[in-house]
């Protein structure tokens, strides 16, 4: 608080000496200047430098993050193919003769399927 109230009153005090001028001009009052102005810079010398003794802590910065938003995606996908056993009833065949009922196994091929599933959102981080 003293050092600011000190410090406007040197300033105020070299303003009012540099720009009011005087009543008479002669070299005396020059003398009187450069006396004022080498006494108050010298009544405060500059502040002493400041060394650090460690360097200063880091500050932890989070890694920034982003929202990625939930999404359809479609898949493809492997249906495998089935067996079933179907009875075959008695019929007669292209010549004529009688081919009594039976049971077959027949079998289905498996296939691709395209599904959409849904991908929900994250936060990705760098």
């Amino acid at each position: 608080m003293w050092k600011k109230l000190a410090l406007m009153v040197l300033i105020l005090a070299l303003i009012s000496i540099f720009t009011i001028p005087p009543a008479e001009a002669g070299s005396s009052h020059r003398v009187l200047k450069a006396l004022a102005l080498g006494g108050l810079l010298a009544a405060f010398p500059p502040p002493p430098p400041v060394f650090m003794s460690r360097a200063p802590e880091p500050y932890y910065y989070p890694p920034p993050r982003e929202y990625v938003p939930g999404h359809w995606e479609t898949t493809r996908e492997w249906i495998p193919g089935s067996w079933e056993r179907v009875w075959i009833p008695g019929y007669y065949d292209r010549w004529g003769r009688w081919v009594a009922g039976h049971y077959e196994n027949r079998q289905t091929p498996g296939y691709y399927a395209d599904r959409r599933v849904w991908i929900e959102g994250y936060y990705r981080s760098y």
